[in-house]
């Protein structure tokens, strides 16, 4: 109680110097629907694919929606004169745009969903198909497609990347799990041909190329083993090392210092958040926040040309696009909500009108776990039974918003303590009115 009242005492001292909302993440956009991609132009404007196309010209802060309304728009790309193609399910599966997002025309008929969009250093643009078709390709400005690489349709494209030789790499993903399919392909002649280079069966949703022509892969799985992870290749895809498996990589993005960062799935009790390495994927830490907390699920990542990270989140009521509130270089990656520290807590929501949900993460063998929770004055309003916990594992608990005695409490400032060992936490948490 004394180290508690000692950190209380802290906290109430630099409550009027700090800022406690202060996170490495600010949420930018939020949805009801799903959202799957996000895309920058040249002026800053950007444009995010859900059902339809939202678009901000202020940085984030305020949205419109410019068309495709009820389209399900699962890819972006925008060439260097500023075109947007937005990849969509439906009969006609891809549209332009020439005027910032105003108006849109259809491109290309049944295709089948277009999971991916990249545009190459000769503005080429290429289209990962969900069914049908492996690649499609325009080199017109989507007047004309050519079919240049056929897969199985069990098999889907979501990554497209190229080297600055020219060599393009595609990761699939076979949902099916039989034959070779899935894993990376490559293409040395600007995708005239393509061969099969590795990672077979692995779910592979996204490639990264850093500034030596390193090859990233990220896989949410594999059909055979189950499991996915980060892969890396240094000699253009002919071999691949593992540089993790404990994660399902769903997005890869690298700024520009070559610092890798990995949105990862929370699905069948994985952590998720956004994971980075400073040392070429030897070495990786999970960003710590308060917004995006290990049960997010991250859906897509992107380092904008002036080296901020975006986030978008999937899998729950309300859906986010998060921004990195400083750069990924210099100062800003060090801060200390990168680092982990020897317990983890968040809850979410926070503030919140009911009940809210902590979720932590102890490396110590908790037999003894204290989890309570004080107002503002430091009184006691209620303690959290969690039991034992096993060597590392993330737990949760819920707090109903009542104190000892069954009745709700008023909205206001509280603080989440949790204590084990000679370690503890405290959390800030905002009650609103019910």
């Amino acid at each position: 109680m004394r180290k508690f009242c000692l950190a209380l005492s802290l906290i109430m001292c630099l409550c009027n110097s700090l800022s406690f909302g202060d996170d490495y993440w600010e949420s930018i956009y939020s949805s009801d629907e799903n959202i799957h991609c996000l895309a920058i132009n040249s002026n800053g404007n950007l444009f995010a694919g859900t059902n339809g196309i939202v678009k901000s010209t202020d940085n984030g802060s305020s949205w419109n929606c410019v068309g495709l309304n009820d389209i399900t728009v699962y890819s972006l790309t925008i060439t260097a004169n500023d075109y947007i193609f937005a990849g969509t399910g439906g009969l006609y599966n891809i549209y332009k745009s020439t005027d910032n997002g105003s108006n849109w025309t259809q491109q290309h008929p049944n295709t089948g969903n277009i999971i991916s969009l990249f545009t190459n250093s000769t503005d080429n643009i290429f289209a990962g198909s969900g069914e049908y078709y492996g690649i499609i390709e325009t080199t017109d400005n989507g007047t004309n497609w050519d079919i240049i690489l056929s897969l199985p349709s069990c098999e889907q494209v979501y990554s497209i990347v190229e080297n600055s030789q020219g060599v393009l790499f595609a990761g699939s993903i076979n949902f099916i799990g039989t034959g070779y399919g899935g894993g990376v392909y490559r293409s040395i002649d600007h995708g005239e041909t393509w061969e099969h280079v590795g990672l077979a069966y692995e779910y592979v949703s996204s490639l990264a190329i850093n500034s030596s022509d390193e090859i990233f892969a990220g896989s949410r799985g594999q059909n055979q083993q189950g499991g996915g992870g980060v892969f890396r290749s240094s000699d253009n895809g002919d071999t691949w090392i593992e540089l993790r498996n404990d994660v399902l990589v769903t997005s890869i993005a690298i700024d520009s210092e070559d610092k890798i960062f990995i949105g990862c799935s929370n699905l069948d009790g994985y952590i998720g958040a956004v994971h980075y390495s400073q040392d070429n994927g030897q070495t990786w830490q999970r960003i710590q926040s308060n917004l995006v907390n290990i049960y997010t699920g991250i859906e897509f990542l992107l380092i904008s040309d002036d080296d901020y990270a975006y986030a978008i989140s999937y899998g729950g009521s309300i859906n986010d696009i998060f921004r990195s509130v400083n750069t990924t270089v210099g100062v800003g990656i060090d801060d200390p909500p990168m680092q982990e520290s020897t317990i983890t807590l968040t809850n979410y929501p926070n503030p919140f009108c009911s009940s809210t949900t902590f979720f932590f993460n102890s490396p110590f063998h908790a037999r003894n776990v204290e989890f309570m929770i004080y107002n503002i004055k430091g009184q006691l309003i209620r303690k959290l039974q969690i039991g034992n916990s096993e060597l590392g594992i993330i737990e949760r608990i819920g707090w109903d918003g009542k104190d000892e005695t069954g009745n709700d409490v008023v909205f206001g400032m509280y603080f989440a303590y949790m204590k084990t060992g000679e370690n503890f936490e405290v959390k800030k948490i905002i009650k609103l009115g019910n």
